[in-house]
């Protein structure tokens, strides 16, 4: 190599400075502007990519490179980090034998090690490979990444100071801004939405079912002002659309240059047509024979079952990697309707609950409950205090306390064991808890109130806690008919039986049947006969109803059953409020797709990564 083609830079001093430790710092920092952006942080690098890129520099890693990709194979899009086969292709292009590049720069200058020269602890130098000559930048990778931490920083602080101009239309037109640089919007408007995506695109989504959004109705808008892109969701999936389109489309609305100088003397090409985009109404649902088919995009190494979180927008989901009881777990985060990150677990979980405390519990139905907190792990054995096989349905937060609950028992968790109920609910060895909430008694929605629905012999109850004391159950609060499932809704107890009948409780009287039509086509089969119905959820002027392949909506019109298009049998989860506030939603885990009926509507969450 010819010692003129290598250039200096100054630069400051790192000396001293732990290299490692450095690195984890940067990639927090890149990581968190990624997460401001909505995007995801990529899989870590596998073991035998390490070893091909170890054997590609001739020598081990420098230890502030390996921790990084260690943890993740991408720092984002302005420079890419090279695989194996990558550095061995732009190696090529580079005449110093030294060089060995591992990133290539968004003007496709190639950030290399000098493998030949020896840093402190095993680091090496960076230098930049472009036009023939190759230029120090860092002393090391963790310099060299501190750097792409604070450029990538700056960018975000610039990328939210937008003209007032332009301000002023994302205003008009909706957007909200929870981040300086993230504007979001909810809007059905369907010419607003044509004209964004193009004729062609728009026909494509629409295809057979001519439904532009799907169930919701709406189109949920995400704008990235670092870029400029545009996220939207529409029926078929979720597509972006590049900064020329997103001006194009800004200009049908207001036809001005944004970022230009003001324009002298020309008239605007067309009349403002700035209008508040959220005030559109919903794309009217396509129900046919009482029958909705959800536009579904699912999992395809997953099936969900059960779901909890304080919000709608903040809340986890418990996936299993096969449908049988021996099949491995995953759990799911779920923010703002993205899956925010995914874990997998050894355990054949079969509930999940996020306690208050931001602990998240796991229940292994044959008798252990799992609590994930502070990135420890540790299971606690759950065993009934009568006779008989352990068996439990669910783990979560009532009366105050973490309860698990199945055959013959009702357990609490005293902080260091799973130990019976106090005071004790006097639960037979013949019977089961099936389902447990909380505030159903009184009516005010103390956290302090449970009911529990008690079932044996194909009768049962809902056993009603106020906070002090268990209340006696009277003859005529007894139900016939196998109770499989509970839900308090508006202080309402909800109870479902397994012929599909539905019985409500209000505070203090005795349970009252609900009469629904079920000859209609939303609660029957293709083969004309009755769904069978697993859970019940209480919602404003209504129920959802979980069964084989979707979920029955009862509301003010005719029922309709929303369709998953798959066998599966569907679950029903609250996340949010119970009743007593308005953040509250239903998830609906169905086979491999999850979906959340919130304000009257289903969206539907993507899980073609999973």
């Amino acid at each position: 190599m010819r010692a003129k083609n290598r250039k200096h830079q100054k630069s400051v001093s790192f000396k001293g400075v732990d290299a490692p430790r450095l690195a984890v710092a940067s990639l927090e920092r890149i990581l968190g502007v990624l997460a401001r952006k909505g995007k995801k942080a990529a899989h870590p690098v596998k073991p035998q990519e390490l070893v091909d890129r170890e054997r590609m520099l001739r020598r081990p890693l420098p230890p502030s490179y390996r921790v990084v990709v260690e943890r993740t194979a991408s720092i984002g899009e302005s420079e890419t980090l090279l695989d194996a086969s990558g550095m061995t292709r732009k190696k090529e292009s580079i005449d110093d034998a030294a060089l060995v590049p591992f990133c290539e720069g968004r003007e496709h200058e190639l950030f290399c090690f000098d493998r030949k020269s020896e840093g402190d602890a095993g680091e090496l130098p960076v230098f930049s490979w472009r036009n023939g000559q190759a230029r120090l930048v860092a002393q090391s990778f963790a310099v060299w990444l501190d750097g792409v931490a604070d450029r990538m920083e700056d960018a975000i602080a610039m990328a939210a100071d937008v003209p007032a101009s332009l301000r002023s239309l994302l205003a008009q037109l909706g957007f909200t801004f929870d981040d300086p640089i993230v504007g979001r919007l909810e809007t059905g408007d369907v010419a607003a939405i044509e004209e964004l995506i193009g004729s062609e695109l728009a026909r494509e989504v629409r295809g057979k079912h001519q439904r532009l959004f799907d169930s919701s109705g709406k189109a949920s808008l995400t704008l990235n002002l670092d870029e400029f892109s545009l996220a939207v969701s529409l029926r078929t999936g979720i597509y972006v659309m590049t900064a020329e389109d997103v001006f194009r489309w800004f200009r049908y609305f207001r036809d001005e240059n944004f970022f230009g100088e003001k324009e002298k003397l020309r008239e605007p090409s067309h009349p403002d047509r700035a209008r508040d985009l959220r005030r559109a109404p919903r794309e009217p649902p396509l129900v046919l024979r009482g029958v909705l088919t959800v536009s579904t995009l699912p999992s395809s190494k997953h099936t969900f079952r059960a779901a909890s979180g304080a919000s709608p927008k903040d809340f986890h989901v418990l996936g299993r990697t096969a449908s049988t009881e021996r099949g491995t777990s995953l759990l799911m985060h779920v923010v703002n309707g993205n899956v925010e990150s995914a874990h997998a677990i050894d355990e054949p979980l079969s509930d999940i609950h996020v306690a208050p405390d931001g602990s998240i519990w796991g229940l292994v139905s044959a008798g252990s409950a799992i609590r994930f907190q502070a990135g420890t792990v540790r299971a606690f054995p759950l065993r009934r205090a009568s006779r008989g096989r352990a068996w439990f349905y669910g783990v979560t937060s009532a009366a105050g306390r973490v309860v698990a609950y199945g055959a013959g028992a009702l357990l609490q968790f005293d902080g260091t064991s799973f130990v019976p109920f106090q005071p004790d609910p006097r639960v037979e060895a013949n019977e089961s808890v099936v389902a447990v909430a909380m505030g159903a008694h009184s009516g005010t929605g103390s956290s302090r109130e449970m009911a529990m629905l008690v079932a044996s012999d194909q009768v049962g109850a809902v056993a009603r806690f106020d906070g002090r004391k268990w209340l006696p159950i009277a003859e005529q609060d007894v139900i016939d008919g196998s109770p499989i499932h509970l839900d308090v809704w508006r202080h309402v107890a909800i109870v479902l039986c397994k012929d599909g009948r539905i019985h409500r409780a209000e505070a203090g009287g005795e349970p009252r049947s609900v009469v629904w039509d079920m000859s209609l086509d939303a609660f029957r089969t293709q083969a004309g006969t009755i769904r069978m119905m697993h859970q019940v959820r209480g919602v404003d002027g209504g129920a959802l109803l979980a069964s084989d392949g979707g979920v029955v909506v009862v509301g003010s019109g005719d029922p309709v059953f929303y369709s998953a298009s798959c066998g599966d049998r569907a679950y029903l989860s609250r996340v949010g409020g119970s009743g007593v506030g308005k953040d509250s939603a239903v998830v609906v885990s169905c086979g491999p797709n999850v979906w959340i009926w919130e304000n009257g509507a289903m969206s539907v969450i993507d899980l073609r990564a999973w």
